[in-house]
């Protein structure tokens, strides 16, 4: 198979599984033990949000490694007002319905009136169709009045729109 149909493959399955993997419910404790950090809120924000990705050339190019490799540019809404970048890489298979995907992105704006930034980490899977995905906040990364931000956000997609719901804990 040439180059460009593995990437084209890649992609769309990278695609898919990122559009797929929404309904997967979170399940990382975002509490921890807030008796050795003190007061801590517990919050969810939600909202829709935009989405915008590039196709970039990946490292390993060769056809059998079909990996893809994209910048994303979000624009969120809602509790959350920010816009992030970030960079996702992808892996396909010949199994249809199965691949995977990591990214990471740097979000920047106001959390429920609190202006900062953060990283968040994306790890999602696709195994015969079945979805796993995981988005948690990259611990201690960040910044202004979200310092000591924790959380997982869950990706919603219905009626081909795109909307989060964030839980979160963050020092009072």
């Amino acid at each position: 198979m040439r180059h460009g149909k593995i990437l084209t493959m890649v992609i769309a399955a990278g695609l898919a599984l990122s559009h797929t993997c929404y309904t997967i419910a979170q399940t990382t404790p975002i509490n921890g033990d807030s008796s050795k950090r003190g007061a801590t809120m517990t919050k969810q924000a939600t909202g829709p949000f935009d989405v915008k990705l590039n196709t970039l050339q990946p490292y390993n190019n060769a056809e059998e490694a079909k990996f893809a490799r994209m910048s994303i540019d979000k624009q969120f809404h809602g509790d959350l007002e920010a816009t992030s970048k970030g960079e996702m890489l992808s892996a396909g298979s010949d199994v249809k319905g199965s691949a995977g995907y990591v990214a990471i992105e740097r979000v920047t704006g106001t959390l429920h009136g609190r202006h900062g930034s953060f990283s968040l980490q994306h790890n999602a899977t696709m195994t015969r169709g079945e979805p796993y995905l995981n988005i948690i906040v990259v611990p201690d990364s960040a910044t202004g009045e979200l310092t000591g931000l924790s959380g997982n956000m869950r990706i919603i997609i219905a009626e081909g729109k795109h909307s989060y719901a964030f839980d979160y804990t963050l020092p009072q």
